[in-house]
């Protein structure tokens, strides 16, 4: 190990120590510990159920207190993973619990890369996939740059030995064309529990071990054949078409392009202005991976022509096809989109951007200012698999309606990382096509870091759990807006997180946002640097756990303002758990209700009353600016609020105000 990685890691637990201790501390001052103020398993099992549960969400539920240090250990994974997107696969699927470590004792592409290596590679790769049956002519010459050849040869060779592994994780399934059709028609309906149980029977028959291993893999040989293909001015002029079983190979370079996405195996495209139309995507069954690698211009990735120029917000037609496989969608499959140059556009009303079903897509952009547009399911959007949208630099707009921008609906991951720049992320609250339980005139974002689960308590009583949606932003001065349910937030056994490392940056929502939860979930926002602002203008918010839910906000340095409604700043409802903790500052807070440390009281007469209700609030350092209306809160105050005792601490409702004034 490394003196790096060794200061690193001690770094790190030498933080998430301290802050358990504050907890320690502070809980002491309503006779509970970390080792106390915890769910009692007894009375959840009465309430909580789900199907597919994540080990990340039962991880983190069974022991909130140490959701710091765990977040904090991934968070650092994903920072480092930059240069190895197959990293980014293992660490996402490890928080499934159905992960593996593909490169933990070799490079798993060696092999791969060695027969690109060799003269006439692609023909010979040609060759093998017709031993095959997958290609019916094999051209005698092939007209592309050696380099272009090498990286396609690459990938032909790589999915030629991992389609096993797509074979094995649905050998279980009997009919694929069916459940591909109905994936891509169909969404679960409460009102149809026949196509409902047809739907779930079928997701017990998918071992997505197969896909994530396989996912890894594929990754490092995308990632092989950007770099090889990178050299290639963009004016050498050529254009290779091949078709094969599993889509077309399409080599292609010196100008701009129109490259139509159906039924795509590999594209490679080295100059110019390219417009790509669902592209990549798994088209069908048999179209099991696709891949594009852009090294140059300006591009569009498009789910339909007329978004060449209109946004989604503007087009009528944007609610019709959100099923349906959009530009880089994995459906049953691998979908990945490298795109080295350019200030890009993305825009798709279908599923995209790094969105998966059954599978795994990642979409990675290297450079520029890039825009974002879409509709639902998209921008690292992971149900049964993981879909990932990295992008790597550049002063980026991320626009869309709901699940969007890192989320995770059920056995998903979702993941948007951004690795630089000043951004901004929007989800839609002003065209309201998806209106809110909590308030009709707001949309349900579920965005910006959400792990979404399928409620069924007061129907069927089968319930799906939520997955784990993450928003990871590193640097650069950000602005986030969302409607409800968003910016760190989980529902139904689902897991979000919205990390941001370093800024200046803005985050606006309505309700149930910023750190907050409802019905068995874990909703989570850590802001590690930089003077911010936070608005939550309804209810449930920066901190905030509903109904055996843990929501947790921290944030670690700069001089913040919060404007908080009812239900924040370390607050918990109908025995949930709500912790807000700003560790450095002077900071002024402006908020009303139940909020600053409280805790509701729980329903009398029921079993609930023995269950432990929490609301935390810690200021740990810093001059600062409490409302007058809230008395107990002062600096230097350690306050424990009593709204309902019970025969011990852990069986109580109670909030803890405390505030260090150093």
């Amino acid at each position: 190990m490394t003196a790096f990685v060794i200061a690193a890691a001690l770094s790190i637990s030498q933080t998430a120590t301290s802050l358990d201790n504050r907890f320690d501390d502070a809980l002491g001052v309503a006779g509970l510990s970390t080792k106390t103020a915890r769910f009692d398993p007894g009375i959840l099992s009465l309430y909580g159920q789900g199907d597919f549960a994540s080990l990340y969400f039962k991880t983190l539920h069974e022991n909130p207190w140490r959701a710091p240090f765990y977040m904090e250990m991934n968070r650092r994974l994903l920072a480092e993973s930059a240069p190895d997107p197959g990293g980014t696969v293992s660490i996402l699927s490890r928080l499934t619990g159905l992960g593996s470590r593909r490169s933990l004792l070799a490079n798993p592409t060696a092999r791969f890369e060695q027969l690109a290596s060799e003269p006439g590679a692609l023909t010979k790769a040609l060759q093998a996939m017709r031993s095959e049956g997958l290609v019916t002519n094999v051209p005698t010459s092939i007209a592309a740059p050696p380099e272009v050849q090498r990286a396609a040869a690459l990938m032909v060779y790589a999915a030629l030995d991992l389609v096993r592994y797509r074979r094995a994780a649905f050998a279980e399934v009997a009919d694929l064309e069916e459940a591909y059709s109905r994936e891509t028609t169909v969404q679960p309906s409460e009102d149809d529990p026949q196509v409902f149980q047809e739907l779930v029977a079928f997701y017990r028959l998918v071992e997505m071990n197969y896909m994530y291993a396989a996912a890894q893999d594929m990754a490092a040989a995308v990632a092989k054949a950007q770099e090889t293909v990178q050299t290639v001015a963009a004016t050498e002029k050529y254009g290779v078409q091949i078709e094969t079983q599993w889509g077309r190979i399409v080599l292609s370079g010196g100008g701009d392009s129109v490259h139509e996405g159906e039924e795509l195996f590999v594209l490679i495209d080295t100059g110019g202005n390219d417009t790509y139309m669902n592209a990549p995507s798994n088209g069908s069954v048999s179209n099991w991976i696709s891949a594009v690698v852009d090294t140059n211009g300006n591009d569009k990735y498009l789910s339909d022509k007329t978004l060449t120029e209109s946004n989604i917000a503007a087009w009528e037609g944007r609610k019709e096809g959100r099923t349906l496989p959009g530009p880089c969608s994995a459906t049953f499959g691998l979908s990945y989109l490298v795109d080295s140059r350019g200030s890009d556009r993305y825009r798709s009303h279908r599923a995209g951007l790094g969105s998966a079903a059954f599978g795994v897509a990642m979409l990675i952009d290297k450079e520029g200012d890039d825009l974002y547009d879409s509709y639902a399911d998209s921008q690292g959007f992971g149900k049964f698999g993981i879909g990932v949208l990295e992008d790597h630099g550049g002063d980026d707009r991320y626009l869309g309606f709901t699940q969007i921008q890192g989320v995770g609906l059920t056995g998903g991951v979702g993941a948007v990382v951004d690795r630089g720049g000043d951004d901004v992320y929007i989800a839609n609250d002003t065209l309201i096509d998806f209106p809110s339980p909590q308030s009709a005139l707001h949309n349900v974002s579920m965005a910006q870091g959400a792990g979404y689960g399928y409620r069924s308590d007061y129907l069927t009583g089968h319930s799906l759990s939520g997955g784990i949606g993450i928003l990871y932003d590193i640097s650069g001065k950000d602005s986030y807006l969302c409607g409800v349910f968003g910016q760190g937030t989980g529902y139904w056994e689902g897991v979000g997180v919205l990390w941001d490392e370093r800024g200046d940056d803005r985050y606006q929502g309505m309700w149930y946002v910023q750190g907050a939860a409802a019905h068995y979930a874990f909703g989570y926002l850590e802001d590690l640097a930089g003077t911010d602002t936070y608005i939550a203008e309804m209810n449930m918010a920066l901190g905030a756990g509903h109904d055996f839910s843990v929501g947790m906000m921290l944030d670690r340095a700069g001089n913040d303002t919060y404007a908080a409604p009812n239900l924040s700043l370390g607050a918990g409802n109908a025995n949930g758990i709500g912790v807000f903790a700003d560790l450095f500052g002077n900071d002024k807070y402006t908020t009303t209700g139940l909020t600053l440390g409280k805790a509701s009281e729980a329903t009398k007469g029921s079993i609930r009353e023995r269950g432990l209700c929490l609301g935390l609030f810690l200021d740990l350092d810093g001059t600062d600016t409490y409302p007058p209306a809230s008395s107990w809160a002062k600096n230097g105050a350690r306050v424990a609020n009593w709204t309902d005792r019970g025969p011990f601490p852990p069986e109580s409702q109670v909030g803890v105000f405390w505030d260090e004034d150093r």
